[in-house]
């Protein structure tokens, strides 16, 4: 039940009590792993820290750039964490590339350098033969690889990356484990030697796998860090606190080839972070018993992964009881914040979805799920044929609470999207069947959005013929009596789903629409101006009380739509309230 959301806040707030304090400072004169780790004379590596540190410890991370994998020999306890913390205001960077010297021209007319390389990415291995991109197909060959270089500052992996000696072009990379060299050609042609080449050596920077540690480490608190550069495939983070009542706190994960920071899958609290420009997706805390606080994810999956299959700037799967609160999810590829399938009881409020490739959020095979006080703004715009997308999407979903929400400018407002009936036949997920049931979706404002202020996208055979049917049933009775007699749990009708729309503010602008109900490509599909809020009520029966009216929009001064104080909106009581974040 929802309550038990609030009291796992309370206690992921308790106080820790320290027994030492360490300190680590690689750049002082004193500093060695064979001394004590004093602030008199520190350990020179993050590594030495993680070997020692007890329950209830703590080390200040002084400043400079650590090129190594931490990895917690130890786990804390309830209220005496392991605490890795970086001196306050200096900058600390750990760091997944190494410096790359000793570079020679390869033979040939063709201005390529090589140097001697044993960084072998491989994330399977099938029938004996390495698997070295994720997922393992032809689309992913050079997206999902994990190798990536850092020239003079910039990040090359892809679309750097090549994957032969004969595909180089100026400007591109070939990692070669099988002859055990890295080529690079710089786009000028120039020798590597008079430039800053880096090259990671590393994927998982800090923390533990599941593979490594099956247990987990526990009550391991990080802050402070910058975690930059890492070899990581789709789905594998640099940062990875897998366990329980783990912590990662106003940290920078950046710029890593693939996943950026998981923090669960029990207990594990993500707050205060910035999670950007990661390959795949940038990821957070998850699991059971979760919070994601203040966290801001920007620019991630700036590959092209398969927007189908994962991608976003965070993205949950089988999580329970979480929250989501005062977080910023912009300009990600795929949708800003995805739960995907067997996601349940958990809160999302006071967030900012802005400018993210599908969906702001995007609700999938998932229940229980109350999205309070957002705004989503100028989602779903950068993808064609998006069909659904806009500023909250619920897809097979059940019981989610929409309400006091900001939709402007996405290309649908709020759509729910329907394929199903779905089933989750996995053990230990909740098996279904999954439609759009149950929700309460009352109070919000969806304006000025491109496409529909409200889209009901019903592509289901309720609807009539999909075009792919025109040829085996020549007729919609013929369909309907089909489906009927075979697939009886296709045929259902939305308006019987048990689902409250109303009392919700709508306006559409020039050129946009105001309600759908079914799909365009379905016979019986339906369509309302922006006006005709009375004929979408009277053909559904919701929103007998809803609103169309301007509800009264400004820009604050970072960009970000927000109601005036003396709108329709705030005359109505809907839409959002307080002061909601604007990061930049």
């Amino acid at each position: 039940m929802r309550w038990r959301v609030w009291a796992v806040i309370a206690l992921l707030v308790s106080a820790p009590a320290w027994s030492a304090t360490y300190c680590v400072s690689q750049m002082s004169p004193q500093a060695s792993d064979e001394g004590p780790g004093s602030a008199e004379r520190p350990w020179k590596t993050m590594g030495k820290a993680a070997e020692m540190l007890q329950p209830g410890d703590r080390v200040i991370v002084h400043a400079g750039v650590y090129r190594e994998f931490v990895e917690p020999r130890n786990s804390g306890l309830p209220g005496a964490p392991i605490v890795y913390e970086a001196a306050a205001g200096e900058n600390v960077v750990a760091t997944g590339a190494d410096v790359v010297t000793g570079w020679r021209r390869v033979e040939g007319t063709r201005p390529i350098y090589e140097v001697a390389w044993h960084s072998d990415f491989i994330i399977d291995t099938i029938s004996g033969r390495p698997v070295r991109h994720h997922p393992n197909d032809a689309e992913h060959e050079r997206s999902g690889r994990a190798e990536q270089m850092i020239v003079d500052g910039e990040v090359w992996d892809y679309p750097q990356i090549q994957l032969s000696l004969a595909d180089m072009a100026p400007g591109t990379f070939f990692p070669d484990p099988e002859n055990g060299r890295l080529c690079l050609w710089l786009k000028d042609g120039s020798n590597p030697a008079d430039h800053r080449i880096e090259a990671c050596t590393r994927g998982l920077i800090f923390g533990v796998s599941p593979w490594s540690r099956p247990k987990g480490i526990e009550y391991v608190w990080v802050r402070g860090f910058t975690f930059r550069y890492g070899a990581t495939f789709p789905q594998r983070p640099a940062v990875w606190l897998f366990g329980k009542g783990n912590r990662l706190e106003d940290c920078v994960v950046e710029w890593m080839a693939g996943g950026g920071a998981l923090v669960g899958p029990e207990d594990g609290v993500m707050r205060g972070c910035t999670v950007r420009r990661c390959g795949h997706v940038g990821d957070g805390a998850y699991g059971r018993n979760f919070l994601n606080e203040g966290n801001v994810w920007e620019e991630n999956t700036r590959k092209p992964i398969d927007r189908m299959w994962e991608a976003g700037g965070a993205k949950l799967t089988a999580s329970r009881g979480g929250v989501f609160e005062r977080c910023v999810f912009r300009n990600n590829g795929g949708p800003g914040l995805w739960f995907d399938v067997d996601v349940a009881d958990v809160v999302v409020r006071d967030c900012l979805f802005e400018n993210n490739e599908c969906s702001g959020l995007y609700v999938e095979i998932s229940r229980d799920i109350d999205v309070i006080n957002n705004v989503f703004v100028r989602n779903g715009l950068r993808l064609p044929k998006n069909w659904a997308a806009g500023g909250l999407t619920l897809a097979e979903s059940r019981n989610c609470v929409v309400a006091k929400n900001l939709m402007v400018g996405n290309l649908d407002g709020l759509t729910l999207q329907e394929q199903g009936p779905r089933y989750l036949n996995e053990p230990g997920l909740d098996p279904g069947p999954f439609v759009n049931s149950g929700h309460v979706i009352a109070g919000n404002v969806s304006a000025f959005n491109t496409q529909y202020q409200l889209g009901l996208w019903y592509d289901t055979p309720f609807f009539g013929r999909h075009p792919a049917d025109l040829e085996a049933f020549k007729s919609e009775s013929a369909f309907e009596e089909s489906v009927r007699a075979k697939e009886p749990a296709r045929w259902f009708d939305p308006l019987k789903q048990g689902m409250i729309i109303d009392g919700n503010l709508y306006w559409a602008g020039p050129g946009e629409k105001g309600f759908l109900y079914g799909v365009p490509w379905r016979v019986r599909h339906q369509e309302w101006g922006g006006a005709d809020l009375a004929g979408f009520s009277a053909a559904t029966g919701f929103e007998t009380h809803g609103i169309v009216a301007d509800p009264g929009i400004e820009e604050s001064a970072s960009g970000v739509p927000r109601l005036t104080s003396d709108g329709a909106a705030r005359k109505a009581h809907v839409g959002p309230e307080g002061v909601l974040p604007e990061v930049r």
